[in-house]
């Protein structure tokens, strides 16, 4: 498996319902990433009810347990430079910190938004689940 991944919550998500965890196993994520992957199972139940609530709390548990199994960065103290990335490259501030992280530990961003892979490509790596998984 790769090494030296970060995931973004579209590729956590889309590796959790592919039931594709070994690929996320000593990554990255971020730890905003765990609440945006939870509030995507919040949608999913709850607004759109495209699952049940067990199912939801089910996958948030195995999201837990998978975590720790991750390297959870922080992006405090790159708020500036997070701004000035997300101003510039008209990407939203979650979107910069990603890239800000990516780019401060040599990693490779994987997400499945294809804007944000485009807006990034000059900056740092980036590919899809499916693109690391082959």
């Amino acid at each position: 498996m790769r090494k030296n991944l970060l995931f973004d919550a579209s590729s956590l998500i889309y590796a959790l319902k592919q039931k594709k965890l070994d690929v996320l196993c000593d990554n990255y994520v971020q730890w905003l990433t765990i609440y945006e992957v939870i509030n995507g199972l919040w949608k999913e139940a709850h607004l759109i009810k495209a699952m049940n609530v067990r199912d939801a709390i089910n996958v948030a548990q195995i999201l837990k347990e998978l975590v720790s199994y991750m390297n959870v960065l922080s992006p405090h103290g790159h708020e500036e430079e997070i701004l000035m990335l997300a101003l510039k490259a008209g990407i939203t501030v979650y979107d910069a910190s990603y890239v800000i992280l990516a780019k401060k530990y040599n990693l490779t961003l994987v997400t499945e938004d294809r804007i944000l892979r485009a807006k990034a490509r000059d900056i740092i790596k980036t590919a899809t689940l499916n693109e690391v998984i082959t």
